[in-house]
């Protein structure tokens, strides 16, 4: 995890997945579960720092997963309930007060298990070749995240609101973006449906 470039990641982790049975930060997974297995693919790209950013059950989430123990960067948002966008401005501002050399803010979320540290790499390339745009993940007829923020958006993102997270950038057509193809990694789980989806595909995958 470290580049000349000085970019940081904010892990999203702070809804409450309410359509979850359980809470999903700790849904397991490989060797863990989704919030500890994505902050070990973010600590294997070249990103230069991670922060997490937590909300619902945060002191669980922090207990559970050792955070604290494992030196992991933590910023709880107290207004987690106001939506996605919320929390990201509120993670954006603790950085900016904690960080002054910082060209791009990489946000991903911790429910997207099928993430390589390979893809956050070529964003964060592409970055390097284009500091002045938005690189981010091409969902079809939308764009999303993970999605690379450059120094020049960092205001724009500390006064996101609502529950539309990052969209209300990434899908402006005044915006430079440039959009990468994360193929099956920008799977995302939102219900026990499509948990128990994945692990089903994931074991079949293994025993054939």
């Amino acid at each position: 995890m470290k580049t000349e470039q000085h970019i940081a990641v904010l892990i999203m982790a702070a809804g409450a997945s309410k359509r979850m049975d359980g809470i999903k930060q700790l849904m397991p997974w490989k060797d863990s579960n989704f919030l500890l297995e994505t902050i070990k693919t973010v600590q294997r790209s070249k990103a230069n720092s991670l922060y997490v950013v937590l909300g619902s059950n945060a002191e669980f989430i922090m207990s559970e997963c050792h955070l604290i123990k494992k030196g992991i960067a933590i910023i709880v948002n107290p207004n987690w309930n106001n939506g996605l966008g919320d929390s990201i401005a509120y993670g954006v501002k603790v950085l900016l007060e904690q960080q002054h050399n910082l060209k791009g803010i990489l946000i991903c979320l911790a429910d997207q298990p099928l993430l390589t540290y390979n893809y956050l790499d070529t964003l964060i390339h592409q970055s390097k070749k284009h500091p002045s745009k938005i690189i981010a993940t091409y969902y079809g007829k939308r764009v999303g995240v993970p999605a690379l923020f450059p120094k020049l958006l960092f205001k724009d993102l500390s006064v996101l609101k609502g529950d539309s997270g990052a969209k209300e950038l990434l899908n402006n057509g005044l915006k430079a973006i440039i959009t990468l193809d994360a193929e099956n990694q920008t799977l995302d789980i939102d219900t026990k449906e499509e948990y128990n989806q994945l692990l089903s595909t994931i074991n079949n995958t293994y025993n054939h």
